[in-house]
C-alpha cells in the first residue's frame, strides 16, 4: 500500500470516527429530551444534526463518491418502496 493509499484510509477513518460520536451526541440529546429534560439542549441536537451532515460530506469527499448521484439513488429506491 502506498502513502496516499494509506493516507486517504485514515482520513476515512477518521471522517467515520468523528460521524460516529456526532451521532452519538445526537443521541444523548434525544434521550436528554425524553427522560432528562433539565440537560435537554436544543441549540446542542440542531449543532449535532449540522455536523452530521457536515461529516457525511467529507465522508463523501474523501471516498471520491458523487454525492448528487448517492442523493438521486437514495431517492428513486425510496420512490420504489413507497410504491410498493
Amino acid at each position: 500500500m502506498g502513502k496516499k493509499e494509506a493516507c486517504k484510509i485514515h482520513r476515512t477513518a477518521l471522517a467515520f470516527a468523528h460521524l460516529v460520536e456526532e451521532v452519538g451526541e445526537l443521541a444523548t440529546e434525544y434521550v436528554n429530551k425524553e427522560a432528562r429534560k433539565g440537560e435537554y439542549s436544543t441549540q446542542k441536537l440542531e449543532n449535532a444534526i449540522a455536523d452530521i451532515f457536515m461529516m457525511l460530506i467529507q465522508l463523501i469527499k474523501v471516498r471520491g463518491l458523487d454525492l448528487e448521484k448517492l442523493v438521486l439513488k437514495a431517492v428513486e429506491e425510496e420512490k420504489k418502496r413507497l410504491l410498493e
